[in-house]
């Protein structure tokens, strides 16, 4: 049962290095439909030198906006979002990635979500990208396989792991986070701090739920170039979620692959061809992030951690 709707909802993104225009973002905020008292709280660490010119801005053409921003010292997108948290007042906690533009529902969604669901639910919403972007093969690649966050939104109504959570779209009470804690700041990227925090969700016994209609759409990069240098920093996160504790390694059979070998035939692939076949692409793009990935993980094995089993001490 319901035990209300929350009164104020907290809106927390926390800025990253993303290459987007982050004007549209602020304006989308401003642009909330039936969203009742909310505030949007922008947590800047420094990632984007331009954006204390872009919120300027912002405000001056929308001069009732419920954006405002802090700042925070402390690098990392777990320290950005444990700020805005202490800096936000509402019941009713919403984490949207900074690259996200919500549509004009998004906030009325997650609060009619929480409206009727149990006080101590999580709802998780969706990003998209928009039509037009949608026409490159490699984008719908990514996002109807569910390649990008580790789940497919297109099909989630149907098909939701209850254990998934990322911080990109995610909303709860704030007694629910206080519950299960900040997020770990150890975590130097955008990574792994929501996954993390996911695991100790699970210890707790809560469960994520779909939110259908809290929809954002995902605006920056988003090419072959820039997700190999993105799934190199996963592979090194996942090599420092081991270092930092035990816990699942859905990861572990990837990361027992022979790197070398797989790169020598990545390396042996022709250059692509205008009107290479779709299945081409696809192994020519998995067998890219897989490398990647292992480069990743491998580079900051052999720099801080011995393989599993091998002591820490020098020999």
């Amino acid at each position: 049962m319901s035990d209300g709707v929350p009164g104020l909802a907290s809106v927390v993104v926390a800025l990253n290095p993303h290459a987007h225009a982050m004007g549209p973002v602020l304006d989308a905020w401003a642009d909330q439909q039936a969203a009742g008292p909310f505030e949007v709280i922008v947590v800047d660490g420094g990632a984007r030198s331009d954006f204390g010119a872009v919120a300027a801005a912002h405000r001056k053409r929308r001069p009732a906006t419920p954006v405002r921003t802090v700042e925070v010292s402390t690098a990392g997108r777990a320290a950005a979002n444990n700020a805005g948290v202490r800096a936000s007042r509402g019941e009713l906690i919403v984490f949207v990635a900074d690259d996200f533009r919500p549509s004009p529902g998004l906030v009325a969604a997650h609060r009619h979500f929480h409206a009727f669901a149990p006080p101590s639910a999580v709802g998780v919403g969706a990003s998209f990208f928009d039509e037009a972007d949608r026409h490159d093969v490699f984008r719908r690649w990514m996002e109807d396989g569910g390649l990008g966050f580790g789940v497919a939104f297109p099909v989630a109504g149907i098909d939701w792991r209850d254990d998934y959570f990322y911080v990109g779209n995610a909303s709860l009470r704030r007694s629910t986070f206080e519950r299960i804690g900040p997020f770990d700041e150890r975590y130097r990227y955008d990574l792994f701090d929501d996954f993390e925090f996911s695991l100790r969700l699970r210890a707790a016994g809560l469960r994520t739920r779909f939110v259908p209609r809290a929809v954002a759409w995902h605006d920056h990069e988003y090419s072959i170039e820039e997700r190999v240098i993105a799934t190199t920093r996963l592979g090194e996160a996942a090599r420092e979620f081991e270092s930092i504790g035990e816990g699942p390694r859905p990861w572990a059979s990837i990361a027992e692959l022979p790197v070398d070998v797989l790169a020598a035939e990545l390396d042996a692939l022709p250059p692509p061809a205008d009107g290479e076949s779709i299945g081409d692409l696809r192994h020519r793009w998995k067998l890219a992030l897989t490398v990647a990935f292992l480069r990743g993980y491998g580079a900051v094995r052999c720099a801080t951690h011995p393989p599993r089993g091998e002591s820490r001490e020098p020999g």
